[in-house]
């Protein structure tokens, strides 16, 4: 009985584990919701505003066009200003919820990854291949690089590459390092060398 107590027991401890891995992906996965929704949110509103701020534009021309510097009535193009006023307000409040859920979705992970890594010897950096270094123009899989140390991106011009084997370094492009401490300097040296 006692080895059926111990096999449901230990069941049980995996299945709270799974449910909390569940739980803590679909709240990450939530946010990025979140996120999404309020990208969209401000793209509409962008949207709208570039909207508004032609139809005053073609609103003030028409009534340059019809009347005279003297008669023109501009008084007409208030409503629109004061349309374009509550866009712009609107799009600034989606912006700082935007911003307040970039520290919840990206920030955060990335200061738990930081404190991992410190609690464990490691540390993240990152280098820019400069020309003729002894990395430029060489595959990732001839640069030499000690067992505790990965090159874990690459950002290229606007494009950020996740590094492969085959994938050849280049001048300017920075790369980002994770690895013990102890091995990174030596590390970044055969990198920039």
């Amino acid at each position: 009985m006692s080895i059926f107590q111990s096999s449901l027991r230990t069941l049980s401890i995996s299945f709270d584990g799974a449910k909390e891995a569940v739980m803590a992906v679909a709240e990450r996965v939530a946010r990025r919701v979140q996120v999404t929704k309020l990208q969209l949110q401000a793209e509409d509103a962008e949207a709208r505003l570039r909207q508004a701020y032609e139809s005053l534009g073609q609103r003030l021309h028409a009534v340059h066009a019809t009347h005279s510097p003297e008669t023109a009535k501009v008084d007409d193009s208030l409503p629109l200003c004061e349309d374009i006023r509550a866009e712009q307000r609107a799009l600034q409040e989606i912006r700082d919820r935007l911003a307040s859920r970039y520290d919840d979705v990206l920030i955060v992970p990335l200061i738990r990854l930081q404190e991992d890594l410190q609690a464990g010897g490691g540390t993240i950096e990152r280098v820019t291949i400069v020309p003729n270094a002894q990395s430029d123009g060489k595959p990732l899989s001839e640069v030499a690089l000690p067992e505790s140390v990965r090159i874990v991106l690459v950002r290229r011009n606007d494009s950020l590459l996740f590094p492969s084997g085959q994938m050849v370094l280049r001048a300017g492009d920075q790369v980002t390092i994770i690895g013990n401490r102890s091995e990174l300097p030596g590390a970044i040296q055969s990198l920039l060398a």
